[in-house]
């Protein structure tokens, strides 16, 4: 004396396939939005990046400077402290040089030369050259110059 209620039953399907679609298609958004990846050539990509943040940093543009760099960064240091801290510094870059650009998946490693000039009184008159080694890492859909504090 049991009956089965086709209506019942029938809705019930429908849902579930359509909450199988609705699941894959949000996989899908998640993965092209959360998963993005470099471009095919972060090397030069990065490159370009550290040339062009140098040529802020040799400008005395340091506002621009700060926009490169990781925004886990920005939250914690303000531009004007980076700007002040940057005006501030014992020497004044004449030029830059990426030489070297090494990436593994979302980390470049990038070697700069520079040409410096000490702006606090030393016997030292000359030009310094020496490097730095900067860390970009490609984060929130583009590549950022990792800072530390």
């Amino acid at each position: 004396m049991f009956s089965i209620d086709t209506h019942t039953h029938a809705p019930q399907k429908r849902p579930a396939s359509r909450s199988c679609a609705g699941f894959t298609v949000l996989l899908a958004a998640l993965w092209f939005s959360g998963c993005a990846t470099p471009d095919a050539n972060p090397q030069e990509t990065v490159r370009k990046l550290a040339n062009q943040r140098w040529q802020h940093v040799l400008t005395g543009k340091y506002d621009k400077s700060y926009e490169m760099l990781v925004p886990s960064y920005r939250k914690i240091k303000s531009k004007d402290n980076y700007t002040t801290e940057s005006q501030m510094a014992p020497v004044r870059y004449k030029s830059a040089e990426v030489v070297r650009v090494d990436c593994e998946q979302k980390t470049c490693k990038v070697v700069v030369k520079l040409i410096s000039q000490l702006i606090m009184p030393t016997f030292f008159r000359g030009p310094l050259e020496s490097g730095s080694n900067e860390t970009w890492i490609f984060e929130e859909g583009q590549w950022w110059k990792l800072e530390t504090l």
